[in-house]
């Protein structure tokens, strides 16, 4: 694993966002550009994904999402994916203009939302060379996208044009996993999911909150078997079996990836939807393998 990386910041939509670069011995190496799900941060499992991916010599930009970690934005530990999907955007944008960084070869990496967040991000922005999603939420069920793509256009439109100062429609409060930290409702509400935020989240520098605030936009709703067809990179889909989160079931990603119309790879695990972050176990050693694999395939 790759230790030597630099503190980074960089801005997305008026606030900062902080991570770390690990530079690659080359300029040219391809740049994979990593951030962590819904309301984790980089400190749990990410950066160690990131330093496993430099030690193949890659440049390598790990960060937190506006709002959480070391990232600045309000509300904290507030989850507004439509500002993570420009976050992604963002942080290419900045890497690529750092010294010693250069390259057109760009993968986003993503886990559970991130895993759907990497698939929009690809959609949408064309400097995207590839794509790595792991568990991907590809969602609780699987909704024919529209034949005439208004729906991907109305997306694709927002991305590029939307105001994501706008005040929010709506914040909604929740808790991740069935921690005493409030009375709101539980997200994860299984023994897998308690484990992983007792482990890793309250682990010391994760600077992670089990409570978390979903701010829901005036916007078009994201949909992965909308933008999934529109996918026109290498990707990489690393999915459990066994996935016990209903808004990554493994079915409905096989019907995205199926319609993805580039190479693709599709990596069977077991071990549930929080298996392979558990940084020193066999399924965290075979996501990276596959990882690498990919890449080494592709780039």
């Amino acid at each position: 694993m790759s230790d030597h990386y630099e503190e980074i910041d960089f801005q997305s939509e008026g606030v900062t966002l902080r991570g770390r670069l690990h530079k690659a011995s080359r300029p040219e190496a391809p740049l994979v550009v990593l951030a962590h799900g819904f309301s984790a941060t980089a400190h749990m499992s990410i950066n160690a994904f990131a330093a496993g991916i430099a030690e193949a010599d890659y440049h390598v930009v790990a960060y937190d999402h506006r709002n959480f970690g070391t990232s600045d934005g309000e509300p904290r530990f507030g989850f507004d994916q439509w500002t993570q999907v420009r976050g992604y955007s963002d942080a290419i944008t900045h890497s690529l203009n750092l010294p010693e960084v250069e390259t057109d070869q760009i993968v986003v990496w993503g886990e559970s939302m991130g895993g759907a967040n990497v698939q929009y991000v690809a959609a949408f922005d064309s400097r995207v060379s590839a794509v790595i999603a792991h568990t991907p939420g590809c969602g609780e069920t699987y909704v024919e996208p529209a034949e005439d793509l208004t729906d991907f256009q109305a997306l694709a439109t927002y991305a590029e044009q939307g105001d994501l100062s706008e005040e929010a429609a709506a914040l909604v409060q929740v808790r991740f996993a069935d921690l005493p930290t409030s009375d709101a409702p539980v997200m994860l509400n299984f023994d897998a999911a308690l484990e992983y935020a007792q482990i890793y989240g309250q682990r010391e520098g994760s600077l992670w909150s089990n409570d978390v605030t979903i701010v829901v936009r005036k916007a078009p709703e994201l949909s992965v078997p909308v933008v999934a067809a529109q996918i026109s990179v290498p990707t990489l889909y690393v999915v459990a079996s066994d996935d016990e989160v209903a808004g990554a079931s493994p079915h409905v990603a096989r019907q995205c990836f199926d319609t993805i119309d580039a190479p693709k790879v599709w990596e069977d695990i077991e071990g549930g939807h929080f298996g392979l972050l558990h940084e020193e176990s066999d399924l965290f050693a075979q996501a990276l393998d596959a990882d690498l694999a990919f890449l080494a395939e592709h780039f």
